[in-house]
């Protein structure tokens, strides 16, 4: 460590230790009397340290200082004044699935930004005493020990995380990514609902079929994206489809899919405006109108904008999917006659 950074160093007072160790201080900047956060680390990603001391992403304390001290690295940064959620879950025990799912919903924007951030980044050590309540209701995610950078490798070279929360590759068996992140995200809110790992006991109904899917084995099967996860839990519902996962080729079809469905209607507008039975300007608006109206409702309907189709009758109390699926068909079909019969009535008004 050179001079100057002793000399930097010497400005922070040790006040308490935060959690069982002593490698994690509590420390006052000695000019301007501000708490900071001390760590002492001998593993911990040079790389990623210093990235996260120039980049600003929300959710994530901010890192004012790395020093190399031989094969230790000293961290200062920011103090986050809150709870961890693994105190939090002490206080009040199994959470009720409205909180559960708002707290991971949260947190699944902070990790979208590291996932997301110029050089993506997994924290592989992902549990409830990583994670921050602040006092201002904002979820941080404060240790980094075990993350790294986004590459395709095909095993990871350090076995790293901790038990129970760490996804089966981060033992060997494969590459650690995103998809290890959505592991810890499952095992966390599950154990929010129950006070189980997974592998205990599974919350039931929808929830616990999409826990079921973020811990699962086998990578591919989990939800591709944090975005995923999100949508899931009912993040984002009311944004257009293709926009609601956050996954880059699903905005790419929605966009196509809009601009198409967009021109469609002013090449209707168009061809309808040079048609001689087309007599007056209400009827030329009404054609493209019918048309939108369509599109509106194939759209809502078939991709269940905001749960339409889930929070019906069918689709709480129809279990089996065939048969739910020849339901839902039924009554879009019959929106379309529906669309088309109201349409109908209003072109004989215009008459």
């Amino acid at each position: 460590m050179s001079p100057q950074d002793k000399c930097i160093l010497s400005l922070y007072r040790e006040t308490e230790p935060l959690g069982d160790s002593d490698k994690v201080m509590l420390v006052r900047h000695l000019q301007t009397g501000r708490l900071y956060v001390k760590k002492t680390l001998s593993a911990y990603s040079r790389d990623v340290c210093r990235f996260l001391e120039q980049a600003e992403i929300k959710g994530v304390p901010h890192i004012y200082n790395c020093f190399e001290d031989g094969d230790r690295i000293i961290v200062i940064e920011e103090y986050i004044r809150g709870q961890t959620l693994r105190d939090y879950m002490t206080d009040c025990g199994i959470l009720p699935e409205k909180t559960a799912c708002r707290i991971v919903i949260n947190l699944c924007n902070v990790l979208e930004r590291l996932h997301k951030a110029s050089l993506p980044i997994v924290c592989r050590d992902l549990k409830p005493e990583n994670i921050i309540l602040s006092e201002d209701g904002q979820i941080y995610v404060i240790d980094f020990d075990s993350a790294k950078f986004v590459r395709r490798e095909t095993s990871d070279t350090v076995l790293l995380g901790t038990p129970g929360y760490a996804a089966p590759e981060q033992f060997g068996f494969a590459a650690s990514d995103e998809r290890t992140d959505v592991y810890a995200v499952g095992v966390i809110l599950n154990e929010m609902l129950t006070g189980h790992l997974p592998q205990e006991q599974t919350a039931k109904g929808s929830i616990g079929k999409a826990i079921t899917r973020c811990v699962s084995l086998d990578p591919k099967a989990r939800p591709k994206t944090i975005g995923e996860v999100r949508y899931l839990l009912g993040g984002r519902r009311l944004l257009p489809p293709g926009f609601r996962t956050g996954s880059p080729v699903n905005m790419f079809i929605g966009t196509v899919g809009y601009i198409l469905a967009i021109a469609w209607v002013i090449y209707v507008y168009v061809t309808e405006s040079q048609n001689e039975w087309s007599s007056s300007a209400k009827t030329r608006i009404s054609m493209p109108l019918l048309f939108l109206a369509i599109i509106i409702w194939s759209i809502a309907y078939g991709f269940d904008y905001a749960g339409i189709r889930r929070n019906t009758i069918i689709g709480r109390k129809i279990r089996k999917r065939s048969t739910r699926a020849v339901l839902y068909g039924i009554i879009w079909i019959l929106g379309l006659i529906l669309i088309s019969w109201i349409w109908g009535l209003i072109m004989v008004s215009l008459r």
